[in-house]
């Protein structure tokens, strides 16, 4: 059972992968099954809303909602005044409100380098007034991620770049900043 002190909207979200993958049901069917199940486990109203493949697309519950996209696009809710990657693909976006936040994360694959992607990215946040209060550098040659948190005026960003040589570089993005 996860806690009962975590918000609505996060053990939703914790629930989420296990709910995707237990259930084989289609259509209808597997929507009315996952609101059930997520129901139970967060002891709440859940009203999930599936896309035509199938995947979970929203996520309302009496905390907050959450919205999910596999590939394609930056989520509109992305603030224009928060630097953002632009050098790779999309590989899936998540928004989510939940206690007066918004929660705007996004993934990327690009062929660029990690560490120039890193370094250009901090940059960036730091050009944009943001205050740098945590990095981190872990890693050896079979593969790395460096971690950037920062801060400006009630909206935080958080960056990871990940390495692999076998795969393309991994970069995921992630915006809080109030609603509304």
């Amino acid at each position: 059972m996860i806690p009962s002190r975590f918000p609505t909207i996060m053990r939703t979200l914790v629930l989420v992968p296990l709910i995707a993958v237990a259930l084989t049901a289609c259509g209808a069917a597997q929507e009315a099954v996952s609101e059930r199940i997520a129901e139970e486990a967060v002891g709440g109203d859940v009203n999930l809303e599936m896309g035509d493949d199938g995947q979970i697309a929203s996520i309302e519950t009496e905390d907050g909602s959450l919205e999910m996209s596999a590939g394609g696009e930056v989520p509109e809710e992305w603030p224009d005044d928060v630097p953002l990657f632009e050098d790779g693909t999309v590989g899936s976006s998540q928004v989510a409100t939940s206690d007066g936040q918004t929660i705007v994360s996004i993934d990327f694959l690009t062929d660029a380098d990690a560490d120039a992607v890193f370094e250009a990215m901090v940059a960036a946040y730091e050009s944009a007034g943001f205050t740098t209060t945590t990095t981190t550098n872990m890693g050896d040659d079979s593969g790395s991620i460096e971690s950037y948190i920062g801060e400006r005026n009630g909206t935080s960003i958080t960056m990871s770049v990940i390495s692999d040589p076998s795969s393309p570089t991994g970069v995921i993005l992630g915006v809080v900043f109030p609603a509304g």
